[in-house]
């Protein structure tokens, strides 16, 4: 059961995504996607008060994202946005749980740091999962379903190094400013963060 208290964190974190929804930056290798910093306060949410919340408000932005910008292609975007999202989800979990925070040999490793270990999962998990699902489920399926457009294999393959691109870039600066803003939350309200 939620207290008011969570209920009031969800609807605080899912009205700011919702608004970032607003501001996207287009990408020129990658069509018919954007930069975007909605996905900044989620991943803050999930960060700071576990799986459920960060889960809770990313379905909350999704509905938002449909309801209040729509997109021609927005039955696509906003749903493998939220995919994507799952993603780096999975892999900031891996990191904050399976990844040691010590190298064995003792020497200073870059894992040590934890935004280093968040990103770089975040990362390898969403920039090796979506774009094989960019590729085969909304290229080869889902535009043509859902927009009724056919595009040639040649095409589709040209834009493979635009996907890579794409799911390498959003997690690269999307964790890391999360990660500071959780780290400054957890510092002035001391609160345990589930994944700092």
């Amino acid at each position: 059961m939620m207290n008011a208290k969570s209920i009031g964190l969800i609807t605080t974190f899912a009205a700011i995504a919702i608004a970032l929804n607003a501001v996207k930056i287009p990408t020129i290798f990658y069509p018919g996607t954007f930069f975007e910093f909605s996905q900044i306060p989620i991943v803050i949410a999930f960060v700071l008060f576990g799986s459920r919340t960060g889960i809770i408000v990313g379905v909350l932005n999704l509905g938002g994202s449909l309801a209040l910008f729509p997109l021609g292609n927005g039955l696509i975007v906003y749903p493998m946005d939220f995919l994507a999202l799952l993603l780096m989800f999975a892999g900031i979990y891996i990191a904050s749980r399976f990844v040691k925070h010590s190298d064995e040999s003792g020497k200073i490793s870059i894992w040590r740091k934890p935004v280093i270990r968040l990103t770089g999962l975040a990362i390898a998990i969403r920039g090796g999962i979506m774009p094989i699902v960019d590729y085969v489920v909304i290229y080869h399926f889902l535009i043509r379903l859902v927009l009724g457009i056919t595009l040639s294999e040649a095409l589709i393959v040209a834009m493979v190094p635009g996907f890579i691109l794409y799911n390498v870039l959003m997690p690269l600066y999307t964790i890391p400013v999360a990660y500071v803003v959780a780290a400054k939350v957890t510092r002035y309200l001391k609160i345990e963060s589930c994944f700092l």
